[in-house]
């Protein structure tokens, strides 16, 4: 059973970094579109469930990590050595972790473009 337990969490860790990135995507184009004249409310309908969906993300990144990282090189690495396919599992999380970092980094600049304009839009009101 240890092993499936492993295996759905590895999965699930990966499926949290591509969530994090995509939801980071979403906002950047959303708030790309609202800065070129767009209406501001659909990215303001959007902007908490992706926060949220965002947040939920990082938890699990860090949550399933731990039983990811504890069990490595028993499910990933050892596969993966006999196999003969290190180089791409290498590879893959050099993409996980950039998909991580690139997300983590556009939510922050996101974050703050959101709480510039909103003070922006109180302080003229």
């Amino acid at each position: 059973m240890l092993p499936i337990v492993i295996i759905i969490n590895n999965y699930l860790h990966d499926v949290a970094s591509a969530m994090l990135l995509a939801s980071a995507l979403v906002v950047w184009f959303a708030g790309r579109q609202v800065e070129r004249g767009a209406s501001p409310e659909a990215f303001l309908a959007a902007y908490p469930l992706l926060k949220r969906i965002a947040w939920a993300s990082l938890t699990w990144i860090v949550v399933g990590g731990i039983p990811r990282t504890i069990f490595f090189s028993r499910y990933e690495w050892d596969p993966a050595s006999t196999a003969g396919i290190v180089p791409a599992l290498l590879v893959k999380h050099v993409l996980m972790v950039s998909a991580v970092a690139a997300g983590a980094a556009l939510w922050v600049r996101m974050a703050r473009s959101v709480r510039e304009r909103a003070a922006a839009d109180g302080a003229a009101s």
